[in-house]
């Protein structure tokens, strides 16, 4: 058996929070009691909306909440960071808020054997109101060769610590997954899909919303500090002993439940 850590971020997707909440709540009695559920409020403003949602699960989950007390932006990459470091358990699963999954899925990574090597990622149907086609929904850098969700990872903590966490340098920008992603120890943890051959059952869904290509590029002026970010970070990595030593989290937080 497998106790799993099911971590995700929140920002005023009221209806997606609740969907999430429902959904755990309704797992099966057995793999309910291995699983584990954090949810981080990025900074968003809802007049305690986001406390009052969890509050009413808290007797029926096992479950954690946290807040960023300051808005700075996009900021994914140090909100996985804390959300690893409060883990309590070795298996995570790491995800947005608008990532649906199966009961059955959840099963089987509670009661199948996972191997310590992998980190597994999934395969995802898109449902995107405009164009299906509209969304880079391949792994970063395309290292791996079948569509994939490229910031979906069920990871080990060694795993994930093993490229020093997410790079906070692209705090604004919608790219730090593709870097995380390069600076895993692939010398001793292998990418693998999660089930293959069941197509249905073990696939991801993803309901997008109709995001205009500013939201995706964020700020002009981020954007144009890309590459120098990107070359910053690459050849930091590169040294195991300065990416170690990153720094993880640029924000003030507190737990709320």
């Amino acid at each position: 058996m497998n106790k799993i850590t099911f971590s995700m971020t929140y920002y005023g997707q009221v209806d997606r929070l609740q969907y999430q909440l429902d959904f755990f709540d309704k797992l099966p009695a057995k793999t309910k009691q291995d699983v584990k559920l954090q949810i981080l409020n990025d900074g968003y403003n809802d007049g305690g909306v986001f406390e009052s949602l969890l509050e009413l699960y808290k007797d029926r989950l096992d479950l954690k909440g946290y807040k960023i007390t300051t808005d700075i932006g996009f900021n994914s990459h140090g909100a996985r960071n804390l959300l690893m470091m409060e883990s309590e358990t070795h298996w995570n699963m790491l995800m947005d808020i608008d990532v649906y999954m199966e009961p059955t899925m959840v099963t089987a990574m509670v009661r199948n054997p996972l191997k310590e090597e992998n980190i597994y990622v999934f395969k995802v149907a898109f449902d995107h109101p405009d164009d299906p086609n509209d969304y880079d929904h391949v792994d970063p850098k395309k290292i791996l060769k079948f569509i994939s969700h490229p910031n979906t990872w069920l990871i080990t903590k060694p795993a994930f610590w093993s490229g020093g966490g997410y790079d906070i340098e692209f705090t604004g920008m919608r790219h730090g997954d593709a870097e995380f992603f390069l600076s895993l120890d692939r010398d001793k943890y292998d990418h693998v899909v999660f089930h293959p051959e069941d197509k249905v059952k073990h696939e991801i869904h993803v309901r997008n919303p109709n995001r205009n290509r500013s939201y995706l590029n964020q700020a002009t002026e981020h954007v144009k500090n890309l590459g120098r970010t990107v070359d910053f970070v690459k050849k930091r990595n590169e040294d195991k002993d300065r990416k170690h030593k990153k720094r993880l989290i640029c924000f003030p937080w507190k737990r709320v439940l």
